[in-house]
Order: structure tokens, then C-alpha cells, then sequence
């Protein structure tokens, strides 16, 4: 998977468990302690996970890409899922400030 957001933009990203053919599992497992996430590019984006580690919030703060990862153990087995970001620059908005008389060539 990957995102997009612009610089002052936040995603919260939270863990889908699947079986084995890759489909959301009704009943989610208890991972053995609270998962662990990481980002590879914090000066692109802050990352803040969770209490419980089950999601975690990347705030844009400046233009780069990351690779947002979390980590966990369910019966002693390691899991581990990645998704790319790319934070964009904010364009800036034009605000009305003033007004201006133009007035064209002259014509012969």
C-alpha cells in the first residue's frame, strides 16, 4: 500500500489481521505484548502510536518519503507490515488582499 498526504496532514494507520487467503479475520488475535511501530523518515513525518500500539498517528511535517513498519508476536510468532508515504509540500492559497485598476493599450 502506499499514501499521500500534504505537510500539516495526519493519517491514522491500525492493524488488520488476515488468514491465510488474506481476508480480515472476524475475530482479531491478542498479540503477546503491544505491537511496536516505527518510521524510517521522521523528519518527513512524526509517529506516534497508541497506548495499546493497536494504532498509530504520522503527522506531515515536512517533504520526504517514509516507510511507516509495526511489529508484533502472536503465539510467539513475529508479524511484521510496512506502507510507504509520501509527504507533499502544502501549495499555498491565494487570499485577497487588495484591488487594482488595469487598464489596457491604448487603441489607435
Amino acid at each position: 500500500m502506499a499514501e499521500t498526504m500534504n505537510v500539516g496532514q495526519s493519517i491514522t494507520f491500525s492493524i488488520e489481521y488476515r488468514d491465510q487467503d488474506g481476508k480480515k479475520m472476524e475475530t482479531p488475535p491478542t498479540p503477546d505484548a503491544a505491537p511496536v511501530w516505527a518510521n524510517t523518515n521522521p523528519l518527513a513525518e512524526t509517529l506516534t502510536a497508541s497506548l495499546d500500539g493497536n494504532t498509530a498517528v504520522a503527522t506531515a511535517i515536512a517533504p520526504g518519503s517514509d516507510t511507516v513498519r509495526v511489529q508484533l508476536m502472536v503465539g510467539g510468532v513475529s508479524y511484521e507490515a510496512t506502507d510507504d508515504v509520501t509527504v507533499n509540500a502544502v501549495v499555498p492559497t491565494q487570499t485577497l488582499t487588495s484591488i487594482a485598476i488595469v487598464a489596457s493599450a491604448p487603441t489607435p
